[in-house]
Order: structure tokens, then sequence, then C-alpha cells
């Protein structure tokens, strides 16, 4: 089990993060954070080190906005700081589909970047700490956990389609599916208040 920090620690980094480049990324951030320990919990899994693979995600944006490049950033940042089990969550949180092409944005990367990229990613062995990461990523917002279509239909409308939009997007339900199993029941039920809120039944 590769080293990630703890919760605390965590937190303070995504503190520091956001004084370098502050946005919504960081609420969306903490969303994840909250959402994959609640998830962990639920699944028997170690909720410490699942929020702390949350939080951290999306690290790499303290360098600036960016959109691919967050990827290699944050796993560079949290190799560099000693913590490889954050790093490969900061590699893998877009990738429900194993390959670089399934990227829903810009390559904002140098052809070195990419290179890297692709090869890290090809090594990867997912486990179900990294598969909850990527499902939190598509559960959360900014402020709120909601339905995966409400977040997809975010991302899509920010960064378009593609041909690999749909078979991402069966990938995420099939993370879900993956996840209602593990823990008995819809993850929505461990959000239920906040998601009816948020479609506007509560």
């Amino acid at each position: 089990m590769q080293n990630v920090p703890t919760a605390r620690e965590a937190e303070a980094l995504l503190a520091w993060a956001q004084t370098q480049n502050p946005g919504a990324w960081v609420a969306h951030s903490r969303t994840v954070g909250r959402a994959a320990r609640t998830i962990a919990a639920a699944c028997g899994m170690d909720a410490e080190r699942c929020h702390a693979m949350g939080l951290l995600h999306d690290v790499g944006r303290y360098e600036g906005p960016s959109a691919l490049r967050h990827v290699i950033a944050g796993y560079d940042l949290m190799m560099a700081k000693g913590y490889p089990g954050a790093a490969l969550g900061c590699l893998t949180h877009s990738f429900p589909i194993q390959r670089l092409a399934a990227f829903s944005g810009a390559n904002d990367c140098s052809a070195e970047e990419t290179g890297r990229i692709e090869s890290l990613l090809a090594a990867v062995q997912y486990d179900d700490e990294l598969r909850l990461i990527q499902l939190c990523d598509a559960l959360c917002l900014p402020d709120r956990v909601t339905l995966m279509e409400r977040r997809l239909m975010d991302v899509a409308l920010r960064h378009g389609v593609d041909e690999h939009s749909t078979q991402k997007w069966r990938a995420f339900f099939d993370l879900k599916k993956r996840f209602d199993r593990m823990c008995g029941q819809s993850v929505y039920a461990l959000f239920a208040q906040e998601i009816m809120a948020d479609i506007g039944l509560a």
C-alpha cells in the first residue's frame, strides 16, 4: 500500500495550493475528499486514505489554470513530497478508461510530458482506491455531491464532447455500479439530502 498523507496533511497541502491558484477547483477537491471518505467508510475501505487522496486529486492545479497538465503536475508534486499513493490519484483520476486519448479537455502538455503520462498511466494497476477517486470526481460539483449526469453534463458543457465521451460516461456509470455493490446500496443514498436539495426535491 503506497504512502499518502493524512487527511489533515492533505488539507494543509490543498490550502497551500489554493494560495498559488485560487478557484472553484479547491472547493470541488474538498467535496471529492468528503465523498470519498463517506463512500470508503460504507464499503469498509480506509476512509482516511481515501479522504486524503480525494482532497489532493486536483492539486496539480496549483501551477495555474490548466487542462491535462494538472495531471502530471500533481503527480510530480506528490512524488516529490514522498506520497506515491496520492501521486497515482492525481495521475489517474481523469481516466476511468486507462488511455490518454480519453481525457476530456485540451492537451496543454509538452510532447515529453504527454509521453510520460502515457507511460505512467499504462503501468498503473488500478485498485479500488483509485477507482473511488474517479467515481467521486464524477459525482462532485464544487459545493455538493450531485447526480452523476449533472456532473458529466457540467464537464461536457465546459470541455465539449468527442468520440470517446459516451464510452467514458459508461465507464463512470460502471464505477457507480461497482461501489453500489460494495456498499450494499446506491451510493446516492449516502448523500440523499444534498442530492435531493440539488435537484429541487428537498
